[in-house]
């Protein structure tokens, strides 16, 4: 048995693609009837969705007249390497492009430009280089040119504007965000996209840095929802079409109870709990009583849900932080939390004028849900992850 053992054909933690990737068609075609509209998109969903996995496969797909990359900025420690990133992706387009070839040739070697890359990065002789100008240069003469549309799909954007303003580049963070909203509105910019996302909220980290998120305004947001209806059961036949273990209707219907929530990482947690201990016990018949055990087992494994906690510390000054988790211990004891009380809170932390926008945050980030006037978790296993790390709570 244990040599023809399948598991399910499922990854945990990096982002999904080729034959580990499912498809969110619907979302994915949102994103292409923007692009030729000729927007920039902004992709927004909760934690965990798959915002990148749904960027990677779009980034993989060939469409006629337009050239795509990838790249996840997180790393990125200053203004000018975030455009000098920028300028090495747009270059690794151009050199797949067909349209300007000769062009484009010339344009390396006047440069001394050479081994690009898909990654961003590229070889040149010349040293203390202006990107942004570089960039704002290229894309002036791609303006006269018949050649293709460069979309950059760029991840964890919120990360790196975070990580200037919290290490004293408020001015760089500032810089990038008034430089991206130029481009989207100049017309000798449209031979350009950007399809962006983060893993924290981008208006949160906006309106730390400029004082509102108003430069925002022009993005096309996309919501990238849960899987909604039959999709978590599809899902489910996707993930275990070629594995040992199955679940019928019954297993199904008892695994959604316990989830919820239903994202392809939570739903993937449980389908490799499920499988280690079917294959330890070497018996692929698996019962709701096996499910539950798998629930309380992935609870334990607590590194599934610990960064949800520190992002929130990472992110938010302590006052704040202290505000949001207060909320969320609450929720994680009693169930839910009323307008009400999230105001009482609010008046202890001095939050009244803005505490919604702290609220609004955590809906968008995917720890709480709105249910008739009150708020509730929403994954089981968020809401027993911040019971377990809160165990005492006193109002």
């Amino acid at each position: 048995m244990e040599k023809d053992w399948k598991s399910p054909e499922i990854i945990i933690g990096s982002a999904a693609i080729g034959n580990y990737y499912y498809h969110r068609t619907e979302t994915e075609q949102e994103v292409w009837n923007e692009l030729d509209k000729g927007n920039y998109v902004l992709l927004i969903a909760p934690r965990r969705v798959g915002k990148t996995s749904i960027m990677k496969s779009i980034a993989s797909q060939g469409r006629p007249n337009y050239l795509l990359v990838f790249n996840n900025v997180q790393g990125i420690r200053s203004e000018n390497d975030f455009y000098k990133t920028l300028y090495g992706l747009v270059l690794s387009c151009l050199d797949k492009g067909k349209q300007i070839k000769e062009w484009f040739s010339n344009y390396l070697k006047n440069r001394t430009i050479s081994e690009i890359d898909m990654s961003g990065s590229f070889k040149i002789e010349k040293e203390q280089i202006n990107y942004l100008d570089e960039i704002n240069r290229l894309m002036h003469e791609l303006n006269k040119k018949n050649t293709e549309t460069i979309v950059l799909l760029i991840d964890e954007i919120p990360e790196l504007l975070h990580y200037l303003n919290k290490n004293g580049k408020k001015d760089e963070a500032s810089s990038i965000i008034k430089n991206l909203r130029q481009w989207r509105q100049n017309q000798e910019f449209n031979k350009l996209r950007f399809v962006l996302a983060g893993s924290i909220g981008i208006h949160y980290v906006v309106n730390a840095i400029e004082g509102r998120s108003a430069d925002l305004n022009d993005l096309c947001i996309i919501n990238c929802p849960p899987l909604e209806g039959n999709e978590t059961d599809e899902y489910i036949n996707w993930a275990t079409r070629n594995a040992t273990v199955k679940y019928n209707n019954a297993l199904k219907i008892h695994l959604r109870e316990r989830i919820q929530y239903f994202v392809p990482y939570f739903l993937n947690l449980m389908f490799d709990e499920i499988n280690n201990a079917a294959r330890k016990r070497k018996n692929e018949v698996i019962t709701t009583q096996h499910i539950d055990e798998a629930f309380e087992a992935v609870i334990q494994k607590n590194k599934h849900f610990a960064d949800w906690k520190k992002r929130l510390v990472d992110y938010m000054p302590k006052a704040d932080f202290d505000f949001v988790n207060e909320i969320l211990i609450h929720i994680a004891h009693n169930g839910t939390i009323s307008i009400q009380e999230i105001y009482n809170k609010a008046t202890k932390y001095n939050k009244t004028i803005d505490y919604m926008d702290f609220v609004n945050e955590l809906v968008q980030d995917g720890y709480i849900k709105a249910t008739d006037q009150s708020y509730q978790f929403l994954s089981p296993f968020l809401k027993t992850f911040w019971k377990s790390n809160n165990p005492i709570y006193h109002v």
